[in-house]
């Protein structure tokens, strides 16, 4: 027992030490981050301490005992990796020490305990320390001091410390240079403030806050000195052996290898031989028979960002504390234990509680040697030795990896000889090991056994891994840019693909059936046809030409009789073999290989009989690959075998079954090859995509790209060219290093130093943001990995609804399937629940589908238990009882049988995630770039956002013969403030800049604003982030008579305006679609989707962009690009971009295009204040927090407007006091209720406020409010989710605080969630960001209402004022215990 609690004691010490090492990083940013680290961690040592005073320890079951055990072993797993990924060596052992280094350690602990160990991490944080001294000065002047926390303090109050104190006012950092910001004024940053994060101070009521802010200072308390000398005895640090990486060329060397400062170097010659044509490690590509110089060097060459292990290392303190607390549970008579954590292994889980408890906790730790074949490791350590290998016992060199099993926290060795020794593999990397570990966990990698998947969660299409042959640059520029370029060829190849396709499927094809076919492809693809600029007549044509090739293809391979089967040649190896495909089992089947790190989209898998003769042919399973063009030589040979080969690999994971056979067909040449597996082509293979992976990493992780190709001819023609000569360029590339000469100044000489440092800036963040919101989604591609993914952002455990069969919608654009799920054990998988019904029903909080999935988003299909991802689809109806998603075929298992197809997708298990991120982030690097090509259109947009040019506007006299200045001024529904705002935009000969304030009617001017272009004879183009924001403005149009065009989806556009949308639409041919963008003025789409086809080479006069404060920088240059004049509408006193890494958030992205150019240049902003949502008193909150009496009402009838109610009878006095309609701001105190929060993992709610609600809303309801007029604001999900169950009305609508930004409704009921019964801070970033306490207090027209704890709210600065502000209305009504219903 006393072992155990050392145990818990190492983890919570190491966790606080890793504090002292992020000193190295940067001095200012530790003092800011690491409080939150401290304060957590000091709590739960106080905790700890004041337990074990509390109670006598008591003996522990001994079956209890070992699941502890294990738990402390699953941590240090993690824990290891943890602080791998933050670049630490660092090895973490629970080996007993000798007697006499205890003593030793005893002693000097007590003697003198703050002076650190000679050996272990003591001296590990010296050595870094002093690395950090030698390289940054000002590191040195400010050392990072922890100071003692308060001992009056609560554990709970220490733990959920507020992140920053900044982060609830607005006052966001106290260490960036700040603006004094208010509505129509800015004062410049001065060119000496130094400062390059600009944080606006825009509240009137700063100085209160501030000296509010002072009161609330929590000082933070160390460690003591006897858990760091448990420290000294329980962990060692050794000397890591110096690791050699492979050597590169001379010019990828000088690009990418950054070794730290104090590495050691050594060259060793070594060499490799191999016959495949992919056996050539890429790192030797350059030739064959030369030596390679192979850089050793002791630390890591690859530094990663810090901010998602600072995250992760937050969830693993939680999960450590709620082991901790097991010892205060007994265990039942029987022994057995109820985990008090969820553990990402369920066989470690089961091992722990299941096994018999006779063989002891040492027994059961030690009871399987052998290593999980299914386990990913952990690189501990990388060593590079020279020894004998093979028959020939020849002397060369190879590396050994020490390797952690994720699962099970075994160690053990992997060897790696021949090709795979020049494999680039670091400390801190997750791999997969194919093979076998022998008894004493070792492991051999070489030509003839074995695969080493280095980076398994990094899922690289096959295709991709086959082209990287050619230039890794190119191919990585492919995976991180989302390019709109529409060439013909590409185009009919896809066609060509899909009318083979079909004839693949038919069961009798014909001529004239794949002509009819082709034509239906044409046209449901006219929109590429347009973007190419080719006319479908003469693609026509090519298809029909075509067409006698596939079916005598489709003759001899699938129809022919036993004496007219071809033959095919499989290579020197298996020769000419007859081939017969019996079955076509699927077209475009998308396979995702987590196994081999891989994934891709094959052509046909086909079940083929394979054979010398038929008398002795095998049935086998194969990919097809069809190719339209000519069978190449060279090159582009071996990539299209590549690329079956990898589907082999593809299939066989799939299918459970080996594959080591494919089919390649070349429509133009009618050639048929078959490929056959080889080991030595998977070797090469396998080694590309290990080193297109790591690549693909260092480019997300530091912006560094693969080295250039240098070659002239072939980089002429490259697709990246602009962005690859620019990236060279940023990342301090010149001319020389190029190999362009004048073809890279010509791509580059524009740029300045400005420009380039604005791209390092935003890559940097852009890649900060994707491996944030990469997190989630890693449990997709690692399903055996040690972290699970966020419950929020998938849903699991459901079943297929199989009852009703499923829905197949068929259109002229394609045929969708679509399926009904439900959480398994539900109501609605027990007993039927009627259709009409399942909007909002009775169901438990087990059955509720709460998530951040709705409809129209893209998702990606996954069985529960075998991990085996099925299909993508996009959801076509969501509820709380159910989802529908909609697929482009039908779902089926790979290993089911057509007879028993449909019990067997009923009796799986399934999970849902959503699947769009990277699409997202691959547009906004696009978008980035875009904006610093040599273009004549992009030079004006360029001088606006990164120069920060000034705008200009038309300076002389507004002539009244303008029809667009006369209908502005003759329009009576237009105030003083919307009409200077519309000449602005008239007037804006750049861009003009709206500053629209909560209810000042917004949408209402834009659609006066697109009228009067209108006028003018002007092209809009109308972009927001979201479909919603979209629509809401283009009802509006609609409602005007404006007729305009839609590009988006069926799925995510409302339907009001559905039949504007191309698909609604009977475009049948491209002169269709000329004819409609020509008569039609006004095109609207979100951001993210404007690179559609309808839009290539279509330029406007003006873009307009709503909600224009929400939207990311990088997202709202890609509609920008298409205008010369834009405008941008937005409020950034209400929610900021949306981003979730912290970092990023630090360092900028968080700042739109609204709020830069509004801070660089306050002329161009207009501002609306004349509000009509708010009554005075719901009005005067905002006004006094946030806008500084900025706004007003537009009308007295707006000033005094009060709830409606049918009757005021009710039996409750407290409740008639919050129904009184002169009562327009209400704030129920449940301070006397003891109503405090409860905490379920990571999810925060409160009971007794939803129960409060549901009173409210029902008396509303029996006083004749409509319950659509009543809104409900939380800042939680789970809250939300709390008051569904409690209220049975459906058509309330609920929703967190960002989900009701752009909403509206009579009443707004807001519960603030937070109470506790001793608070002493803040404790909640979401209640101190005044973006969406601003948003909370604005939806209300008529009656806000809000439910909270007094006590615990006035912690919280901006809060408090709040509180102040409602009091002197005479709204705080405070409740007792007898006012509730029993």
């Amino acid at each position: 027992m006393q072992r155990m609690k050392q145990s818990y004691e190492i983890i919570i010490t190491f966790l606080h030490r890793n504090i002292q090492i992020q000193i190295i990083c940067n001095a200012r940013k530790v003092q800011n981050q690491n409080r939150t680290f401290t304060s957590r961690l000091s709590s739960l040592t106080r905790r700890r301490r004041r337990r074990r005073r509390r109670q006598p320890l008591r003996p522990l079951h001994r079956r209890h005992h070992c699941s502890l055990l294990l738990h402390i072993r699953v941590y240090e797993v993690r824990l290891r990796k943890l602080l791998l990924g933050l670049g630490l060596g660092v090895s973490l052992s629970t080996k007993k020490p000798k007697s006499s280094a205890l003593k030793t350690n005893k002693q000097s602990s007590s003697n003198q305990s703050s002076q650190p160990s000679s050996v272990g991490i003591q001296q590990l944080f010296q050595r870094h320390i002093q690395n950090s001294q030698s390289t940054s000065n000002s590191l040195a002047s400010n050392p990072v001091v922890s100071t003692p926390q308060n001992p009056l303090s609560t554990p709970d109050e220490s733990k959920d410390v507020d992140r920053e104190l900044a982060e609830a006012s607005p006052e966001v950092s106290r260490n960036a240079k700040r603006f004094k910001f208010s509505p129509g004024m800015l004062i410049k940053q001065s060119q000496d403030d130094g400062g390059e994060e600009i944080t606006w101070k825009i509240s009137p009521v700063d100085q209160r806050l501030r000296a509010a802010a002072k009161q609330q200072v929590v000082q933070k308390q160390c460690l003591t000195s006897d858990i760091t000398s448990k420290v000294e005895q329980w962990l060692s640090s050794p000397s890591k052996k110096a690791f050699k990486r492979p050597a590169l060329p001379a010019n990828r060397v000088t690009e990418r290898v950054n070794p730290s400062l104090d590495a050691e170097f050594e060259i060793v010659n070594t060499s490799s031989s191999g016959n495949s044509p992919f056996q050539t490690p890429p790192s030797l590509s350059c030739s064959h028979n030369k030596l390679p110089c192979t850089v050793t060097c002791s630390a890591a060459c690859r530094v990663t960002g810090t901010g998602q292990h600072k995250k992760a290392l937050l969830e693993l303190l939680d999960q450590v504390e709620d082991v901790i607390s097991v010892d205060d549970k007994t265990a039942d008579d029987v022994g057995t234990v109820v985990p008090q954590i969820r553990l990402e292994d369920d066989n470690i889980c089961s091992v722990g509680i299941c096994n018999s408890v006779d063989g002891g906790p040492i027994a059961l730790l030690k009871k399987d040697n052998s290593v999980n074949p299914d386990s990913y490791f952990l690189v501990l350590e990388v060593s590079e030795k020279r020894g004998l290998a093979g028959s020939s016992r020849v002397q060369c060199p190879y590396k050994v990896l020490r390797l952690l099993d994720e699962r099970t926290g075994k160690e053990c060795a992997l060897y790696l000889w021949d090709e795979w020794f020049y494999s680039t593999v670091s400390p801190g990397d997750s791999i997969n090991v194919i093979g076998d570990f022998d008894g004493e966990g070792k492991c051999d990698v070489d030509h003839q056994n074995n695969f080493l998947i280095v980076h398994p969660d990094t899922l690289v299409a096959g295709t991709k891994v086959a082209a990287s042959f050619g230039c890794p640059r190119r191919t990585v520029l492919d995976e991180r840019l989302r390019s709109n370029e529409h060439a013909t060829a590409a185009l009919l190849g896809t066609l060509l693909h899909q009318v083979f396709q079909a004839g693949l499927t038919q069961e009798s094809p014909s001529a004239d059936g794949l002509q009819e076919y082709a034509s239906m492809v044409i046209k449901n693809n006219i929109e590429s046809l347009y973007a190419c600029g080719v006319h479908e007549r003469g693609v026509k044509a090519t298809l029909h030409e075509a067409i006698p090739k596939m079916l005598n293809w489709i003759h001899h391979f699938r129809d022919s009789k036993d004496s007219t089967i071809s033959n095919v040649n499989f290579g020197s190896t298996n020769g000419q073999r007859m081939v017969k495909i019996s079955e076509v089992i699927d077209i475009e089947e998308m396979s995702w290989a987590p196994k081999y790190g891989l994934k891709g989209m094959v052509d046909a898998s086909v079940r083929v009989i394979v054979g010398s003769d038929m008398n002795t042919a095998n049935e086998k399973l194969m990919p097809l690959e069809f190719k339209s063009g000519k069978a190449p030589n060279g090159q582009a040979s071996m990539e299209h075998c590549a690329q079956v080969i990898l589907y082999t690999l593809l299939m066989s994971e799939r299918y459970l079954k080996h594959i080591d056979n494919g089919l390649l067909y070349y429509l133009q040449s009618d050639q048929t090859q078959g490929i056959s597996v080889q080991r030595s082509d998977l070797v090469g293979l396998i080694i590309r995509r290990n080193e297109l992976a790591n690549d693909i990493l260092v480019a997300s992780t530091t912006q560094q790209l693969p080295p250039m190709l240098r070659n002239p001819n072939m980089c002429r023609n490259c697709r990246h060219l602009d962005a690859c000569t620019i990236y060279h360029k940023a990342d301090g590339g010149n001319t020389e290093s190029s190999g362009l000469a004048d073809l890279f100044d010509a791509h580059v000489s524009h740029l300045s130093t400005l420009h380039f440092k604005f791209i390092r800036h935003w890559n940097r963040l852009i890649d900060l943001e994707a491996r944030e919101m990469k997190l989630p989604r890693k449990d997709i591609a690692h399903p055996h990995g040690s972290k699970g993914s966020d419950s929020a952002s998938h849903l699991s455990s459901m079943v297929l609804d199989m009852k009703d069969g499923f829905q197949h919608h068929s259109s002229h654009k394609d045929s969708r399937f679509i399926y009904r799920f439900v959480r398994q054990n539900s109501s609605e998988s027990r007993e039927r629940v009627p259709i009409e019904d399942t909007t909002r029903t009775g169901t438990t909080a087990a059955d509720d589908l709460d998530c951040r999935l709705k409809t129209g988003d893209r998702v990606i299909l996954r069985t529960e238990v075998s991990h085996l991802t099925v299909a993508n689809g996009i959801i076509a109806e969501i509820s709380r009882t159910h989802v529908s998603v909609s697929f482009s075929k039908r779902l089926r298992l790979p290993w089911s049988e057509p007879s028993s197809e449909v019990a067997n997708l009923t009796n799986e298990l399934w999970r849902i995630y959503k699947d769009e991120f990277m699409t997202s982030f691959s547009i906004m690097r696009f978008n980035l770039m875009q904006l610093f090509i040599q273009s004549i259109h992009t030079i004006g947009i360029r001088k606006m956002i990164v120069d920060l040019e000034p705008p200009r506007f038309d300076n002389g006299s507004i002539l009244s013969q303008d029809p667009a200045i006369s209908y502005i001024w003759s329009e009576k529904s237009l105030n003083n403030d919307q009409r200077q705002a519309i000449l602005k935009i008239l007037t804006a000969k750049d861009y003009a800049l709206i500053l629209g304030m909560p209810g000042t009617g917004k949408t209402s001017t834009m659609v006066h604003a697109v009228k009067a272009l209108l006028i003018r004879g002007s092209s809009i183009l109308l972009a927001s982030y979201t479909n919603s924001a979209v629509d809401n403005l283009l009802i509006k149009l609609k409602a005007q008579g404006i007729e305009f065009l839609r590009i988006g989806r069926d799925e995510a556009v409302h339907e009001e305006v559905r039949e504007s949308c191309f698909s609604a639409m009977d475009m049948c041919s491209v002169d269709d679609i000329k004819t409609k963008l020509d008569q039609v003025k006004v095109v609207a789409s979100t951001c993210l989707g404007i690179n559609s086809p309808y839009l290539v080479n279509r330029r406007f006069d003006v873009c307009i962009i709503d909600e224009a404060g929400q939207i990311a920088l990088p997202v709202s240059i890609g509609p920008l690009l298409f205008a010369s004049t834009f405008v941008l509408v937005g409020d950034h006193y209400q929610l900021p971009p949306l981003v979730q890494s912290t970092e990023a958030r630090e360092n900028g992205m968080g700042i739109s295009l609204f709020r830069r150019l509004s801070e660089a240049h306050p002329q161009a902003i207009s501002m609306l204040q004349n509000q009509y949502r708010m009554c005075r008193g719901i009005m005067e909150l905002s006004n006094a927090l946030i806008y500084g009496d900025r706004l007003c009402c537009g009308s007295a009838e707006v000033a005094n407007a009060t709830l409606v109610l049918s009757t005021s009878s009710s039996n409750s006095p407290w409740l008639r006091k919050v129904l009184e309609p002169a009562r327009t701001v209400v704030f129920i105190n449940t301070d006397m209720l003891r109503a405090f929060e409860a905490r379920d993992q990571n999810a925060i709610n409160n009971p007794v406020e939803a129960s409060i609600i549901a009173e409210i809303v029902e008396e509303l309801v029996n006083n004749g409010v409509d319950s659509k007029d009543i809104g409900i604001i939380t800042p939680y999900n789970s809250q939300a989710s709390l008051i569904q169950h409690a209220i049975p009305t459906a058509s309330v609508e609920i929703h967190t605080i960002d989900k009701y930004q752009g909403r509206d409704k009579d009443c707004i009921i807001v519960s603030f969630v937070r109470s506790r019964e001793k608070p002493r801070s803040s404790g909640s970033s979401l209640l101190g960001d005044w973006h969406r306490i601003n948003v909370a207090l604005t939806r209300a027209k008529k009656k806000l209402i809000m439910v909270g704890s007094q006590r615990t709210l006035s912690k919280v600065p901006l809060l408090m004022l709040l509180l102040k502000k409602v009091k002197e209305q005479s709204g705080i009504l405070t409740l007792s215990p007898g006012d509730l219903k029993p």
